[in-house]
């Protein structure tokens, strides 16, 4: 299925998603997970993923989204997402979710979110930014301020490339470079998550460092918003060492399942 962006938008190019269905019996119907790809530059495909196939098991829909910055749609949606994360992308995922359920097929009471990495970061702006919408969360290994990270990532110039900057070593970053970076992360939105997350993370990862998630976990625990921490000791950015991946995988959907609105 495929999405025009809104008439305020200046670009016109669509961007695509994959549906996923379980079998229901009778006029039931499923509740939606929206599943975010991180990346940003990467993309969706309609072949099969664990953890997508598990869950549409287990009775959930899963909506795909390739926002724009997705690989496999050209230079030029490939192009306008660096410098437009936390808006654009955030949109992007928003709006198809909402023609998804247009439709009628999915249970609108019961819409969930997943992410890892960049993925973590839009699930942070979603919950944030429609603070009402979604009805429980998952981050694995979320990017949640942009700004921190560029100091402590294996991949700084990610973090200013995305942010719409230049990096260079032998450039000292402005006041006004980390503003913005702060400006676009989740973190910004976090006073106003009313969302149960639960946080998971690689207790080893170098591209996105554990403290990303641990300060949103803490921020959302000071506010009293709903959360939970799972840490995985030897794991690393795709938290996929068997033992751990099954542990996270079980304790995702016992979350889902557990913030079902009967």
């Amino acid at each position: 299925m495929s999405f025009a962006p809104s008439e305020q938008s200046d670009f016109k190019d669509e961007y695509e998603a994959v549906l996923m269905k379980p079998v229901m019996k009778g006029d039931t119907k499923p509740p939606l997970i929206v599943f975010v790809h991180g990346g940003p530059h990467v993309a969706c495909t309609s072949d099969f993923f664990l953890y997508s196939t598990c869950l549409c098991k287990l009775g959930f829909s899963i909506l795909n989204v390739n926002y724009r910055g997705s690989l496999g749609f050209g230079q030029t949606p490939l192009r306008s997402l660096p410098g437009n994360i936390g808006t654009q992308d955030v949109q992007d995922v928003q709006r198809a979710t909402v023609k998804v359920l247009e439709s009628g097929d999915m249970d609108s009471s019961n819409v969930f979110v997943i992410g890892g990495s960049h993925g973590g970061f839009l699930c942070g702006h979603l919950i944030g930014q429609y603070p009402d919408f979604y009805r429980a969360a998952v981050m694995r290994n979320p990017v949640v301020n942009v700004a921190v990270m560029a100091g402590i990532s294996d991949i700084p110039d990610w973090c200013y490339f995305e942010d719409g900057g230049e990096f260079r070593y032998d450039i000292v970053p402005t006041p006004e470079t980390f503003a913005r970076m702060l400006e676009n992360s989740p973190i910004s939105h976090v006073s106003k998550v009313k969302t149960p997350t639960l946080v998971t993370l690689g207790e080893e990862d170098l591209r996105v460092p554990p403290s990303q998630g641990k300060s949103f976990y803490r921020a959302l625990k000071a506010q009293g918003t709903e959360t939970r921490l799972l840490s995985y000791p030897d794991n690393s950015h795709p938290i996929n060492k068997v033992d751990a991946e099954s542990d996270a995988f079980v304790n995702t959907a016992r979350w889902f399942h557990s913030h079902l609105q009967m």
